[in-house]
């Protein structure tokens, strides 16, 4: 069971991945059963220091190679 710290760095964590992926994804289809796979390369990103910049560049880069359309 997560503690109370781990519960808002995850959350704190999934809004940095939402934000970058909105910010840099918008109009690219993908596969809404990919979208879980987005959020956990987001949070090996995160895990590894990176700033926002970073993260919005690599999730984007990440996406294309699921890319639908």
């Amino acid at each position: 069971m997560m503690t109370r710290a781990e519960k808002k760095a995850a959350k704190i964590a999934d809004k940095r991945i939402e934000a970058a992926y909105y910010a840099t994804c918008r109009g690219i289809a993908i596969n809404i059963m990919e979208i879980g796979k987005v959020f956990d390369y987001g949070r090996l990103q995160i895990a590894q220091g990176v700033d926002d910049a970073a993260l919005a560049s690599a999730i984007r880069a990440y996406v294309e190679t699921l890319r639908q359309n």
